[in-house]
């Protein structure tokens, strides 16, 4: 039997999340009601923040809460945030789930702040952030990462406009996103690096060139240059981590090159309707950086690890999928676009309930609550 079939008495949490949200929604727009924000984020944080240990990632940040004051411990490769959430929350007498909880508060925060920031479309933006598997359900698997995405999401949203001290804000914001995962600096440099581009309005054909030579370029090709760059800057007790990032598979895995097709194909659309041509007041970050992430995706398809950092960019296809669906005529064929855009993300994040699992393979996520487990 298909793995679905099999699971699918297992699928109710998700579905009851996803039509409470739906619900929720459709509220706020006929009746215009403006608290949406505060019962959409309640039950999202409801749902991931009261979380079990579902996956083995969680299992493994809950043997490192519980033995935390183990003098046997070896911390020395984790985040600050990680150490103070921990010690702050075992100092207050919390079990692990507070952990679980302040970490999807603080991503939840973040992520509503920068789509707030970013678009005038905050519902259906933070409806794809649930729905794309490398977001809201990669909570459960990188809950460390995702919060650091998060930040920076909202830092870069401060670039939009003239607001007081911004760049003094993106490096607070900067700084603090590295505080929660190291691979925040990967970003980071790229963005100071690449930031006059960045900026930039870019032809059709640039984007085009740069997408599909990417396909050509050998995945070992950006692990080589990492160690040479990287290596001598990195203190020796990180190298190891280093290590992991720049590795690579014998063969890539299937499931990576068909994301790296699906986000070919989104950014060539992405692409297509944010062109100069079609929209000329258009702000060329979000997709500039959406390229930037397919580009190391693409470059990334052997190295499953490595193409973790895409995400960082990534995510800003949850602003500009509505904005481009916005700039369509006639309110039905706009209608009809956003339910297709729906039911696209949709069948994304039914296939994101499968996580991978080095022992067994693609492990359905069994979704388990602390609070429903607590008053059986």
């Amino acid at each position: 039997m298909p793995p679905y079939l099999e699971n699918f008495g297992h699928l109710a949490p998700y579905g009851s999340l996803l039509l409470v949200y739906l619900l929720l929604s459709f509220h706020s727009e006929l009746f215009k009601n403006r608290l949406f924000a505060v019962p959409a984020l309640g039950v999202l944080l409801l749902f991931a923040g009261c979380r079990e240990a579902i996956t083995p990632d969680l299992e493994h940040y809950q043997m490192l809460y519980q033995a935390f004051d183990s003098a046997s411990l070896d911390l020395a490769f984790i985040e600050p945030s990680f150490l103070f959430l921990c010690k702050s929350l075992n100092a207050l007498g919390f079990d692990y789930h507070a952990l679980f909880f302040a970490y999807s508060f603080v991503t939840l925060v973040f992520v509503y702040l920068g789509i707030k920031n970013s678009t005038g479309h905050v519902k259906l933006s933070l409806l794809l952030y649930v729905l794309i598997p490398s977001c809201f359900l990669n909570m459960f698997v990188e809950m460390r990462e995702v919060c650091a995405i998060a930040i920076v999401l909202y830092a870069m949203s401060l670039l939009r406009g003239k607001k007081k001290y911004r760049f003094s804000r993106i490096l607070g914001f900067g700084i603090l996103s590295v505080l929660f995962h190291y691979s925040a600096l990967v970003y980071w440099a790229i963005f100071l690096i690449l930031y006059k581009p960045l900026k930039r309005t870019h032809s059709n054909a640039t984007h085009l060139l740069l997408i599909f030579s990417t396909l050509l370029i050998p995945s070992s090709i950006l692990g080589a240059v990492l160690r040479t760059v990287a290596f001598p800057l990195v203190p020796p007790k990180y190298q190891a981590y280093l290590e992991l990032f720049t590795g690579q598979d014998a063969v890539a895995d299937p499931a990576q090159l068909l994301k790296a097709l699906i986000y070919v194909l989104l950014a060539i659309c992405f692409v297509y309707w944010r062109s100069p041509a079609r929209n000329k007041e258009a702000d060329p970050v979000p997709l500039n950086l959406f390229v930037i992430g397919v580009l190391l995706l693409n470059l990334s398809r052997s190295n499953p690890v490595f193409s973790r950092v895409a995400y960082y960019f990534l995510i800003h296809q949850i602003v500009l999928f509505p904005e481009c669906v916005a700039k369509i005529s006639g309110a039905f064929k706009r209608l009809t676009a956003t339910y297709g855009l729906v039911l696209f993300y949709l069948a994304q994040f039914v296939w994101g309930l499968f996580y991978f699992s080095p022992d067994e393979g693609y492990v359905f996520l069994h979704y388990q609550n602390a609070i429903v487990s607590a008053l059986k």
